[in-house]
């Protein structure tokens, strides 16, 4: 192989932080196989497959150095540098959850630019150390390309990068969940609760990783200790142990949503109204939700609403934020819930289960239906109902015969 052809035996020992990161590494692969199997066809399943296999990646990186692979000549120095491909794929997810039809653009690719140089680099250390088998003179040909200065360099684009996707990433799920609420009535519209949990998580991760750089740079842990390393690294193999379960199981959705086209003040309009023409705005809704039911449709929207009202979908969104003091999407859910009491303890319906009431009064799913009578009345369908028979039985006894 060339100059210093000395061989050096590796002994690997599992202790119980290597089994914690095999284990998230091997349940980030199943379900990243799992997704480009069934969910091939979904854009956004193919980027979370790619994430979690670039988080397999890094969690790996760790393992050389605790299995003690990193003193295998073949394997120092080997070309992991993906460590700033973690945030753009991130934040494409988060697009491509909330994108109406979604593709991957070419110019998407420019995201990671910063990934594929740190790359090259590394591709050009691992060559380059490969003349020869002996680990000191590896250290040294890879020092001469700058090794650990880079790292520590790409180590900090890494928090910064971080901050700056997941604020962009955490800013776009926001103005998704605010168009919903403001005009979507559909409750089988993914409101991604669990995709804000996760960019929380991923926050921790952040954090923890910026903590680990200024113990290691500015404290010089490095030398000394290895604990702030473990206690991140079994961090992240929770977070992709979580990440994969829980967006494997999230059905493909494609939403309306558009972010160069939504407008997520609506309030700003009401500047241009006049009283009168507020409380006849308000008026004509009331109209529609109590003489006419337009929340029977079990697609209106704000857009359908305000064609139905002859006003612009602005005016109506504002009208309902301020007069009503409620999100489009809470005030249709709540007028459909209160016809679903009533029809619940009516015996005209009593022919129908409580899911074929809930459909007929504009629900259409089973699992929405459930958590949205929940939220507003407190009770399930049922409790309801065993709460509120016994009063119609008594009141048609007392009646005359």
């Amino acid at each position: 192989m060339g100059v210093g052809t000395a061989k050096t035996q590796v002994n690997i020992s599992l202790h119980p932080f290597d089994l914690i990161v095999i284990l998230g590494i091997a349940q980030g692969l199943l379900y990243a196989i799992l997704l480009l199997t069934k969910y091939g066809q979904y854009p956004s399943k193919q980027l979370l497959a790619f994430l979690l296999f670039v988080f397999c990646i890094l969690s790996a990186k760790i393992l050389l150095h605790t299995l003690g692979l990193w003193q295998n000549p073949h394997l120092r120095y080997i070309p992991l540098a993906f460590d700033l491909a973690i945030q753009p794929l991130l934040y494409l997810y988060v697009v491509s959850l909330t994108q109406r039809n979604f593709v991957f653009k070419r110019a998407y690719w420019l995201h990671f630019t910063p990934t594929l140089l740190f790359m090259l680099h590394a591709v050009l250390v691992y060559s380059r150390t490969q003349a020869t088998d002996n680990l000191a003179i590896k250290d040294q040909l890879a020092e001469d390309l700058y090794f650990n200065t880079v790292k520590s360099i790409e180590d900090v684009l890494s928090v910064l990068s971080g901050i700056a996707y997941g604020l962009i990433s955490y800013r776009r799920l926001v103005r998704y969940r605010q168009w919903l609420f403001n005009s979507i009535s559909n409750s089988a519209y993914p409101g991604y609760l669990w995709l804000r949990t996760i960019l929380v998580l991923m926050g921790g991760a952040l954090l923890l990783l910026g903590l680990n750089l200024f113990l290691d740079m500015g404290l010089g842990f490095n030398g000394r200790y290895f604990f702030h390393w473990q206690l991140f690294y079994v961090y992240l193999a929770a977070n992709v142990y979580y990440l994969g379960i829980v967006g494997y199981q999230q059905p493909p959705f494609d939403v309306a949503f558009d972010e160069s086209v939504a407008d997520t003040s609506p309030k700003r309009v009401l500047d241009t109204l006049k009283d009168d023409q507020i409380q006849g705005v308000k008026s004509r809704i009331e109209t529609a939700l109590e003489q006419e039911s337009v929340f029977l449709d079990p697609d209106l929207s704000l857009n359908s609403l305000a064609v139905h009202l002859q006003v612009s979908p602005g005016i109506v969104s504002a009208v309902i934020n301020s007069e009503f003091e409620k999100s489009f999407r809470s005030l249709i859910n709540e007028r459909r819930v209160e016809e679903v009491k009533r029809r619940l303890t009516d015996p005209a319906y009593k022919h129908l289960s409580i899911l074929g009431i809930a459909l007929e009064t504009g629900f259409n799913s089973e699992a929405s239906f459930y958590r949205v009578f929940k939220s507003v009345t407190g009770l399930s369908p049922r409790q309801y109902t065993a709460q509120n028979t016994p009063n119609i039985v008594i009141e048609n006894s007392q009646k005359p015969k």
